[in-house]
């Protein structure tokens, strides 16, 4: 609501800011969403944060007082070993590392004001006899760039602001230097880049220090035959080991210079070369590169100033953001015709309704009598005041207030809520004032109007998020054991849920795609996870066959880790979640006195045999009759989702590396367990041999998913847990849906035009 009413899309609300606590299943349900004093104290905080980005103090610059700088070539130092280093008394550089941890950067010179520097630096061109690489006859290009100290350490160069640049002549003997003003600001470091160096390059973002390396691969048939040969060197060692390392195994005559591998292309021989292969090929590179150029070396950097000072960028973001927030218009000379127009429609989009008479008033009386407490105050200062109120307003906090239907503009909100996470926009709200939004009509047609927007993707990601667990993710990590994890695996599984669930919206297949779609979305990443042979990052999407174990939620990685503690699965846990989410039927919690069923991972029992025995006990067995069936079912996913036929049974190896076997139930920190039996029968005598039957069997009995997605769908769209009346319309609606055979974005709608819908 903030970024909106603002327009103020990069606004976060502080860590510190308390999460809205989940309840049925979702943390927008009001029951769930109470008001504490601490609470109110945080939304004060945010609440004059607002205000004083937008409407800021007046800008006092402090005194110039310049000083003369000179930065010892030993106190340049690079983020991340690649772009430089020192050598005697220069700082060389070697490359044009594409990310800033390979430019040397000032670790003893910051600026210690905003103002109007004066940078001077000597360099000279290196190269030698000795080089692998001809020799350049073009000046060599120095640039010169500026970041906060410790930010931006891993930002693209063309993410960091460029102050200068000026030519280095290939001629070592001729050198140079350059000259820039510039305005540095509080805190910034000064940065040093071989703009055209050979190794990396940054044009449009495009990293090319695959192609440099398979270059030199292939012509250099001695050094690539070292690199297989040595398949990434000793662990911890320096780049410097590493390139003795190489050389000697040249210089050694043992060079397998017969290896058919060598006829192949570095991009193909593939990831087994130098962990990647480039990474240790690169280290290779610079080394050389280092000892015999071509290099860039920096010999002196001198720095003075201010001559002036000058606002810094963040204040200089205020002004801009305030003069476009106020909006005054040139024929507005009295601050009261101001006051009453900007307080007109700024209240008006904050409360999502217009402002009463009655309302402005006392908005208009709240900045009157601040002037007068405040005569030599600005206007500013007492908006200041009015916008902190309006942002703790009940009418600013809560959609609906009251009791009684929805008014028109209780339902653009409700409505803009719900599929945008955003307030209604001014299509809504002028609907609203004309009382047409209540028209079932003029309703369907808005709701698939905004579902046609980009912002339903916000409604996308905090469906699905909470609905299928996805949010849960972030607080898993798989034991590496298991297997090799990252970050860009994580995302990679939730942006699949996301698009598949945004294809099954925009494209509005019929309900059954849920379960059985025969198509989903895949990058590289998750190659480890279902297999196959996919290539980049960016997301694809692939089909298979109908009827097998892949797609739809059951096949979903993200679902099968969110179900998982990373370690191992729990045949209840994933019953549960499924009864729940799938079939719509909660089950009561376990007794106090019961203890919980933990797997065993030595590999003794399985936990069929554990389950069999809990159920010995008849009050657990009246809800394992029917978690048990769907848990044991889903056996066949391991923690992360990859299909597996073993259980695995964890080696003391915690940090042995790993191999990463596609459909392997072990790597090298685990081994082949007892094989995993998913043979359950369900409460109805259906059996099912494994996930294929459960697929088979919801989409059988569709209706039962159809009542459980419409009963999510309204406790998320009406913030509110669904009364017994509710539960009759959810039924009635369901069976409605199921038998015209209707797609998902159709069922949205209809949800939407429900008489649970339009009311309290």
């Amino acid at each position: 609501s903030i970024r909106d009413l603002f327009g103020y899309p990069e606004f976060e609300v502080p860590p510190s800011f308390p999460s809205d606590t989940s309840k049925h299943g979702f943390d927008n349900v009001a029951s769930g969403m109470l008001l504490s004093p601490p609470l109110l104290a945080q939304y004060l905080e945010i609440a004059t944060a607002i205000a004083d980005e937008f409407l800021p103090q007046p800008i006092s610059l402090p005194k110039a007082e310049p000083r003369d700088y000179s930065i010892p070539m030993s106190e340049l130092s690079t983020d991340a070993g690649g772009g430089g280093s020192q050598r005697g008394s220069v700082f060389r550089l070697v490359s044009s590392r594409n990310m800033a941890s390979g430019a040397g950067w000032t670790s003893s010179f910051e600026a210690p004001v905003s103002g109007v520097y004066r940078v001077q630096i000597d360099a000279y061109t290196f190269q030698s006899d000795r080089m692998f690489y001809d020799q350049r006859k073009v000046p060599f290009k120095l640039a010169v760039y500026a970041r906060q100290n410790g930010e931006q350490k891993y930002a693209r160069f063309s993410d960091l602001r460029k102050i200068g640049e000026f030519k280095v002549s290939a001629e070592s003997s001729e050198g140079g230097f350059g000259i820039l003003e510039a305005e540095l600001f509080q805190g910034e470091v000064l940065g040093f880049r071989w703009a055209d160096g050979p190794v990396f390059s940054d044009p449009g973002r495009i990293d090319l220090s695959h192609d440099f390396i398979d270059d030199r691969l292939l012509n250099d048939r001695p050094f690539y035959a070292a690199a297989i040969q040595l398949n990434g060197g000793k662990r911890g060692s320096s780049q410097a080991e590493f390139y003795e390392a190489i050389r000697d195994l040249i210089e050694s005559g043992q060079l397998d210079l017969s290896n058919p591998d060598l006829d192949k292309a570095p991009a193909i021989y593939g990831g087994g070369l130098f962990n990647g292969p480039h990474n240790w090929c690169q280290s290779y590179a610079h080394e050389e590169m280092y000892r015999f150029g071509p290099a860039l070396d920096i010999v002196r950097v001198s720095v003075s100033g201010p001559s002036r000072t000058v606002s810094s960028q963040r204040e200089r973001a205020r002004m801009v953001r305030s003069k476009a927030f106020l909006n005054r218009r040139s024929d507005e000379v009295s601050d009261l015709v101001f006051t009453e127009r900007f307080l007109r429609g700024f209240l008006s989009k904050a409360f999502r309704r217009p402002v009463s008479s009655l309302q402005l008033d006392k908005y208009l009386d709240l900045v009157r009598a601040h002037r007068e407490s405040f005569p030599d105050k600005r206007i500013e200062d007492a908006l200041h005041l009015a916008i902190r109120k309006a942002l703790l307003s009940s009418r600013f906090l809560f959609r609906e207030l009251g009791s009684g239907s929805l008014d028109g503009f209780e339902l653009a909100s409700r409505l803009s809520y719900f599929l945008t996470s955003a307030p209604p926009d001014d299509r809504l709200i002028s609907l609203a004032v004309k009382g047409k939004l209540s028209d079932p009509m003029t309703l369907k047609n808005e709701a698939y109007r905004l579902l046609r927007l980009p912002q339903r993707r916000a409604f996308v990601r905090h469906f699905t998020g909470q609905w299928l667990g996805t949010r849960k993710l972030m607080d898993i990590m798989p034991d590496p054991r298991l297997l090799k994890f990252y970050g860009p695996d994580r995302q990679a599984m939730i942006n699949e849920t996301e698009l598949f669930f945004e294809e099954m919206l925009v494209e509005n297949h019929s309900l059954e795609h849920f379960i059985d779609p025969g198509f989903s979305f895949r990058n590289q990443n998750l190659n480890k996870i279902y297999g196959g042979e996919i290539t980049g990052n960016k997301m694809q999407r692939v089909t298979f066959p109908k009827g097998g174990k892949q797609g739809g939620l059951l096949g979903l990685a993200s679902i099968m880790m969110a179900t998982a503690n990373g370690v191992d699965t729990h045949p209840v846990h994933r019953g549960v979640w499924l009864l729940e989410n799938v079939l719509g039927q909660p089950t009561p919690p376990p007794p106090a006195d019961v203890p919980s069923v933990a797997p065993d991972t030595s590999g003794t029992i399985t936990m069929r045999e554990k389950m069999l025995a809990h159920q010995a006990d008849a009050s657990c067995a009246r809800c394992h009759t029917k978690i048990d069936p769907l848990g044991f079912v889903m056996e066949h996913y391991d923690p992360v989702g990859r299909w597996r036929e073993y259980y695995p049974v964890y080696t003391e190896l915690a940090s042995a590396p790993l191999k990463e076997e596609f459909y392997a139930s072990q790597g090298e920190g685990t081994q082949k367990g007892r094989h995993i039996d998913t043979m359950a029968v369900m409460p109805d005598g259906t059996v099912l041999k494994d996930v294929t039957d459960l697929k088979a069997y919801l989409v059988t009995n569709i209706d039962l998913f159809v009542e459980c997605l419409a009963e999510k769908l309204l406790i998320y769209g009406t913030g509110r847990p669904l009364s017994f009346g509710d539960q009759r319309i959810v039924h009635a609606l369901s069976q409605q849906i199921t038998g015209n055979k209707l797609g998902f974005q159709d069922m949205i709608v209809s949800v939407i035009l429900s008489d649970s819908f339009l009311s309290r």
